[in-house]
C-alpha cells in the first residue's frame, strides 16, 4: 500500500520530518530505561547543555536549544520532578530562573555521553542504508530559515 503522505508530495515535508522525529523519540522512550537513562528523549539537549555549560537561565536555554520559552519552562518542571535539576531566582534579576543539574542530573548526563557512540553509529548506519546523508543538509535548511523564515518565503511565492 502506498504511503498517503508520500503520495502527496513536498507539501507534507513538515509531516514526514515530525513523523521521523517521533520514531526516533519513541525508540528512545523504549530503550532509555534499559540503559539506565531517566531523561525524557526530547529533553536530552537541555541536560547536555547544562552539563557542558553549567547553570543557565531559562531564556538562555531556550535560545541555545532552539525551543520556545514555554517549552523550556515545562521541560524544567519535568526535569525537576525527576530530581535532575534545581532552580533558583537569578540574584541579579529576580524575574529570571537559573537552572542547574543536580548530582543525579550530572550522572544522567554522563550516562547519555556513555551511550552516545551507540546512537551515532545507528544514525550513521540508517543514513547509509537509506542513501540519505541528511545531517548537514538539515543544518543548511535551518540556517537558510534563519536568514529568511518560511512565512517570508511563502509571501515571496504569492507575489
Amino acid at each position: 500500500m502506498t504511503d498517503f503522505i508520500n503520495s502527496q508530495g513536498l507539501i507534507f515535508l513538515p509531516h514526514i520530518l515530525r513523523r521521523l522525529a517521533n520514531r526516533f523519540s519513541d525508540a528512545c522512550d523504549e530503550v532509555f530505561p534499559e540503559l539506565g537513562i531517566l531523561v525524557p528523549p526530547r529533553l536530552v539537549s537541555t541536560v547536555h547543555l547544562l552539563f557542558e555549560q553549567g547553570p543557565q537561565a531559562v531564556t538562555d536555554i531556550a535560545a541555545a536549544v532552539g525551543q520556545s520559552h514555554p517549552f523550556v519552562i515545562k521541560a524544567v518542571k519535568q526535569l525537576r520532578a525527576l530530581g535532575l535539576v534545581d532552580t533558583r531566582s537569578d540574584p541579579k534579576d529576580g524575574r529570571r530562573t537559573i537552572v542547574k543539574l543536580t548530582a543525579k542530573g550530572k550522572g544522567q548526563a554522563q550516562r547519555l555521553l556513555d551511550v552516545r557512540p551507540m546512537f551515532e553509529a545507528a544514525y550513521r548506519r540508517l543514513m547509509r542504508e537509506a542513501d540519505a546523508e541528511i545531517y548537514e543538509s538539515l543544518w543548511r535548511l535551518e540556517s537558510a530559515l534563519g536568514k529568511q523564515d518560511f512565512l517570508e518565503r511563502l509571501a515571496a511565492e504569492q507575489a
